[in-house]
């Protein structure tokens, strides 16, 4: 299932990809992440919970319960 998730999130679009990892795996705050890439913090916060929403899908469709 672990790896179900990994790889589910390897699939997401590059940009949803790196704020996810920046978070959640690397552990930097929103600010500290929109400063790092040059973008907004609501641009931040906008690209983590679509990409967490696209990873529940994924892993829904797979039959992985995120």
């Amino acid at each position: 299932e672990e790896l179900g998730v990994l790889e589910e999130l390897m699939r997401l679009p590059g940009k949803y990809r790196e704020v996810i990892h920046l978070h959640y795996i690397e552990g930097y705050r929103i600010a500290e992440i929109a400063e790092m890439l040059g973008r907004k913090e609501s641009t931040v916060k906008v690209q983590l919970h679509r990409g967490r929403e696209l990873l529940r899908l994924n892993l829904e469709e797979r039959g992985i319960q995120p």
